[in-house]
């Protein structure tokens, strides 16, 4: 069963996944978690070679493709991971050609900065916006026509990934049973937290699925505050066809929320923005690869 090619409303979720917490989220809710059920969290920012570590040692899973390469190294207050952009899981053909080698080059903070004034037209239509603990490219909600990625039906695998004009690259963190994506259907799902990647300004991107309940007896999909308010622009204009409605979801306009134990994180969405709505950290000049949108 497909678990989350994310934005896909009829194959969003496990339906033994239980969405209740979700679907009781009220208006007045607030972007932070203070419950009990969340008492594991993910990686935290300010230790340069903890984060460099989070990074793969990615090994070849396509005969037919070059192999993977990714290096990620601590210089001064950044961490610098420079990739080929070959995937370390299976790549399953959408679109035309296959991936080639493309050295790409992210500029993260080891400490990133809160912007005072995040705004969603700092997150770039086009192009990467961060990148996943494999190397890859992950891009914002946005495809080449200017409308939503998912408005262009199969043009992504179950893995929320294409190949593009520039690299290989991923929009949704997707997975789904039998299938080799950047984390199997039993990692996602064992209640543990999934780290995709890191966006540009620092902080890390977490998988939407979390534990509901103290004992991760049942899991439960984070939802975004953002909301389809235009229909008729979903396939041209995907941020003018998305409003912010604040409380509406469990994550803030950025698509994260600070957590219980004070570190702010992205979260993976079923719906858009999927990945994040706005920069919450300062974008540093030469952060992100250029000319690959």
């Amino acid at each position: 069963m497909l678990i989350a090619l994310a934005g896909c409303a009829d194959s969003a979720a496990d339906t033994s996944a239980d969405t209740s917490g979700a679907a009781e989220q009220t208006a007045d809710a607030s972007p932070t978690a203070t419950t009990a059920a969340a008492t594991v969290f993910g990686p935290t920012t300010g230790d340069c070679d903890a984060t460099a570590a989070t990074f793969r040692d990615v090994v070849s899973a396509n005969p037919d493709l070059a192999d993977p390469a990714l290096e990620a190294t601590c210089a001064g207050d950044a961490i610098v991971v420079v990739s080929n952009s070959i995937p370390d899981y299976e790549y399953i053909a959408t679109t035309p050609g296959s991936p080639n080698e493309v050295e790409q080059t992210f500029t993260l903070p080891t400490e990133p900065q809160e912007d005072p004034d995040p705004s969603p037209d700092d997150v770039p239509r086009l192009g990467a916006i961060g990148v996943a603990v494999d190397g890859v490219s992950i891009f914002g909600p946005t495809e080449g026509t200017g409308g939503d990625v998912l408005s262009l039906v199969g043009a992504l695998s179950e893995c929320g990934s294409h190949n593009g004009p520039g690299a290989f690259h991923m929009h949704l963190f997707g997975w789904a049973d039998g299938v080799d994506c950047l984390y199997s259907a039993e990692e996602v799902e064992s209640g543990d937290p999934i780290l995709v990647g890191w966006a540009a300004d620092g902080y890390p991107i977490m998988s939407g699925l979390v534990c509901a309940d103290e004992g991760c007896t049942s899991m439960t999909q984070l939802t975004s505050s953002w909301q389809l308010t235009d229909e008729s622009a979903f396939a041209t204009d995907t941020w003018s066809a998305h409003s912010y409605v604040e409380g509406s979801g469990d994550l803030d306009e950025c698509n994260g929320r600070v957590d219980a134990d004070g570190q702010y994180r992205y979260y993976t969405t079923t719906t858009f923005p999927y990945i994040l709505g706005c920069y919450h950290g300062e974008v540093a000049d030469g952060a992100l690869p250029s000319g690959r949108g």
